[in-house]
């Protein structure tokens, strides 16, 4: 049984499991809905709730290894949840998505779990916590700076045949860098930037410390920066064969 914890407005924070599934694809299909009905196409919203929540998807995450999953839970109702991963190093935590239903909106639900979602990384050794939010989600981008996070960078992402720009947040200043040297150059790895993989995490990796030129991909599973992505952001280290797995708005799943 995952960790609990409950406020004073009878909220309770745990980890999810497997009897979670509907209500995290029910939560996540109406916040989607409030925070991007004006903004994404409803098929493409859908579609993306399909693909990343479905029984066999959220099995399989639950018991991936560096992903957490807490939900807030009410009487017997799932009103939140956040999906969180774990770095490959142990000292960075993405926050890929927090989701609250919008009925809950103005509970205090929101930052009762982002609380205990920060708690849980602290717990864990994690040192440093980034969140990615598309910036046309003005509530959401203020949610974040709300509570602590500076926004680090931002990126251009391709959702159902048009270009988004998606903010990076990062909790407690700017992420830091690793130093690599490959093919005679130091490249910086931001352990802040993560793209979820079938064998271990692939991590951005830029030519400047200052993280505005992109390499390319850094691939957690066998340290190779032999990489390569596709016009649909499909990405594969060409070493050991590690694939990008779906998750957020990756163009080739919607």
């Amino acid at each position: 049984m995952g960790q609990r914890e409950a406020d004073s407005d009878g909220i309770e924070i745990r980890e999810a499991e497997s009897s979670d599934a509907e209500g995290i694809r029910s939560v996540a299909l109406e916040s989607m809905r409030a925070s991007y009905a004006d903004v994404l196409d409803e098929e493409v919203i859908e579609t993306a709730v399909e693909n990343w929540y479905a029984d066999e998807a959220m099995d399989a995450e639950l018991e991936e290894e560096g992903m957490l999953y807490l939900v807030a839970v009410a009487g017997d109702e799932v009103v939140g949840f956040s999906q969180n991963l774990l770095s490959e190093s142990g000292s960075t935590g993405t926050v890929l998505w927090l989701h609250v239903d919008p009925d809950n909106r103005d509970e205090n639900v929101g930052t009762t779990l982002l609380n205990q979602t920060l708690a849980t990384f602290s717990d864990r050794g994690v040192e440093r916590i980034a969140a990615e939010v598309l910036a046309e989600n003005e509530a959401g981008c203020t949610f974040y700076e709300a509570n602590g996070f500076e926004k680090a960078s931002e990126r251009e992402r391709e959702i159902g045949g048009d270009t988004y720009v998606e903010n990076l947040y990062v909790h407690e200043g700017r992420a830091k860098y690793e130093t690599r040297e490959y093919d005679g150059q130091t490249l910086y790895v931001n352990w802040a930037e993560s793209n979820r993989g079938s064998k271990a995490p692939f991590y951005a990796a830029y030519s400047d410390e200052d993280g505005e030129e992109l390499f390319g991909y850094f691939c957690s599973n066998c340290e190779s920066f032999d990489t390569a992505m596709d016009s649909m952001e499909r990405l594969e280290c060409n070493d050991c064969g590690n694939t990008k797995k779906p998750v957020r708005w990756d163009a080739s799943y919607l």
